[in-house]
């Protein structure tokens, strides 16, 4: 009838399988980068955006007191659109007007007294002409120039035209440590000096700005570092030079980069480790700190859901208060100057102890059982309790508690340890969801 009868819960056959355990961790980020502020207050007017790449002493932007600039602007602009006509256009507002109005005097001169000649005697005359009016036109223009010159001048102290000192890439956002958190600094940089909740600034391009505020940040390499700590047990074998699989976590996406090991500096319980990458620097430019995790290493075992792990305390004896009497093992309750042997369902041991369930009725905290036998014998009180994971093996018609030793676990998964004496074994049957089974329950 058992084999054909389907049993109440959800049960299934244990077999060796394997899962993907990924450890988070934090990191800062250390970067070959400085900031560089405005020399003035105004208007920032930018030639770049974010992410562009911008050569040594490139303008970056123009920081303009826009009141005088837009007016001098105007007035360069309508020279430069037509410098002579326009010059000629508006002669009576220009500083040069008398020497302007001078020259021209001269070359319409020029013009009538080589036009009396007959053209029927020797043409050479027009090139004398022609010598003359080029001269006069090259002072019309020096003095038009020196105008514009003195525009510009002008311009030139109503705004700042910002630089970049060094080559590199381009942000619009900054925190304050890209003075501190340097690349030729690496071994005073440690993860406890920052909270983990650090934010960039983000630089607006359209606010005015104030002598000393900071215009952009540049990135002088792609060359970048995460510093990190792990624990000192788990990086024994790291070495300095070593390649590392890391999945850089971000908010909505996870970016496998290839890392080397810059260096490693080892304490006693946690090791420092300064990873450095030449990927992706871009994309991790605006963050300070950074979550991330190893590329997971698989583990084998027996495989099972995690939904069939329970916890159970069970009482806790030393190994020599059990004996045996008729083929059972059990303990010897003390009742006065008498004792009574009491079979008991051992759960789980080590090298010291034996774990008993506490559903047995025979044997509770409090109680007083012998330790040890003959002359050396002694009492023992039953006080200690020990939680311990464990699953329902279903493999006869009743619910049994068998503890588990988890090896590794995910969100989904975890994987046991397999062979114990008192443990779960290949092909066990267990209850899936054990959330609603107690001990002894009836599965068929």
């Amino acid at each position: 009838m058992m084999a054909v009868k389907k049993p109440e819960t959800n049960v299934e056959t244990v077999t060796y399988g394997t899962i993907d355990t990924p450890v988070s961790r934090q990191g800062i980020i250390v970067r070959d980068e400085y900031v560089v502020k405005s020399d003035r207050a105004g208007t920032p007017f930018y030639e770049y955006s974010e992410g562009d790449y911008v050569s040594k002493s490139s303008v970056v932007c123009q920081v303009k007191d826009t009141a005088s600039t837009d007016v001098l602007e105007k007035k360069l602009q309508s020279i430069d659109k037509d410098i002579l006509e326009t010059q000629k256009s508006r002669s009576d507002l220009s500083a040069f007007s008398e020497d302007i109005t001078r020259i021209e005097n001269n070359m319409g001169n020029t013009v009538e007294m080589f036009g009396s000649r007959s053209m029927k005697t020797d043409a050479s005359y027009l090139y004398s002409m022609r010598t003359q009016l080029d001269s006069y036109m090259m002072q019309r223009n020096e003095i038009w120039l020196s105008e514009r010159s003195s525009y510009e001048q002008q311009l030139s102290q109503s705004m700042s035209s910002v630089t970049a000192p060094e080559s590199g890439v381009v942000a619009f956002s900054y925190d304050g440590l890209e003075e501190t958190l340097k690349p030729d600094a690496l071994e005073e940089i440690t993860v406890g000096q920052l909270s983990g909740s650090e934010k960039m600034t983000y630089i607006s391009k359209v606010n005015n700005v104030k002598e000393g505020d900071p215009l952009f940040r540049i990135v002088r390499s792609n060359q970048w570092y995460i510093v990190s700590n792990f624990p000192a047990n788990e990086v024994l074998d790291w070495k300095a030079g070593d390649t590392k699989k890391l999945n850089l976590i971000s908010e909505d996406s996870t970016t496998a980069v290839s890392a080397t090991i810059h260096s490693i500096t080892p304490g006693e319980t946690e090791t420092k480790v300064v990873f450095s990458c030449f990927t992706y620097m871009d994309e991790f430019m605006d963050s300070r700190t950074i979550s991330f995790s190893l590329e997971s290493e698989t583990v084998q075992g027996l495989k099972i859901p995690n939904n069939a792990i329970v916890e159970k305390s069970l009482l806790k004896i030393p190994l020599d208060c059990l004996t045996e009497s008729g083929g059972n093992q059990g303990v010897l309750l003390v009742n006065g100057e008498n004792s009574k042997f009491i079979a008991t369902t051992i759960i789980s041991s080590d090298d010291s102890y034996a774990y008993l369930a506490q559903s047995d009725q025979t044997l509770k905290l409090g109680d007083v059982i012998l330790q040890g036998t003959g002359e050396n014998a002694g009492q023992y009180t039953v006080a200690e309790v020990e939680t311990m994971p464990g699953v329902y093996v279903a493999n006869s018609s009743m619910a049994k508690f068998v503890p588990i030793t988890i090896l590794e676990q995910n969100q989904e998964y975890a994987i046991v340890r397999s062979n114990s004496s008192y443990g779960l074994q290949v092909y066990d049957t267990i209850v899936s969801d054990a959330k609603n089974i107690t001990e002894g329950q009836s599965i068929y």
